[in-house]
């Protein structure tokens, strides 16, 4: 992974998203994200979220109730149907999209998300379980670290090493106000960018 290079990075095999997106996807950070965003969206504790890597981009995602039954949203892999279905929310508009056919997936797989291996993750859950203003700093910080990325400044590891030393460096503040969230993402941001010059001299 450390030779990991822009390009290869910005290869998805199965989504067509814009460069930052890829990027974090490639780092895992867009489930990192989106673990966070489920908490909030949901009222969920961080214990209740769990991140599956699935290859084939088919499910989205899984709610499993009480009772132990799952609900699983399924799809093909395109931002338009996602995007159409907020915008007609709660409607579900007619649309021409190619339409799942299961005998093109005769196989679904699944595995663990490796939290050590893609650190981006493991951070993530790391600012969704301490929360305060982390998820904010971490935000920032991977922000800042994908745009050096995609600026051929850092590799592809050292993204988590700047995001992690930057959530060490910032003030942690538990109940943090709007300007608390302001001040901590500009400071992160700051940071981030300084880390960033100093792994570029390295290079």
């Amino acid at each position: 992974m450390e030779k990991i290079t822009k390009s290869e990075a910005l290869k998805h095999p199965n989504w067509t998203m814009g460069a930052k997106i890829t990027i974090d996807s490639s780092t895992l950070m867009n489930k990192g994200l989106e673990m966070i965003e489920a908490k909030w969206l949901f009222d969920l504790q961080p214990s209740e979220i769990e991140v599956i890597v699935h290859p084939q981009s088919i499910i989205h995602s899984i709610v499993q109730f009480r009772d132990g039954s799952m609900k699983a949203q399924m799809g093909l892999p395109d931002m338009k149907l996602p995007i159409q279905y907020a915008m007609g929310y709660p409607h579900r508009l007619p649309s021409d999209f190619p339409r799942f056919d299961f005998m093109n997936f005769p196989q679904l797989s699944f595995e663990a998300a490796d939290e050590e291996t893609f650190r981006c993750l493991g951070l993530a859950r790391m600012a969704m379980e301490k929360g305060g203003n982390l998820p904010c700093i971490m935000n920032a910080a991977n922000e800042v670290a994908v745009a050096a990325f995609l600026r051929d400044e850092v590799g592809f590891l050292q993204m988590a090493e700047i995001i992690e030393e930057t959530m060490q460096r910032v003030s942690f503040i538990k109940s943090p106000s709007l300007d608390d969230y302001r001040s901590g993402d500009a400071e992160a941001r700051s940071i981030s960018a300084e880390l960033i010059r100093k792994a570029a001299i390295k290079i």
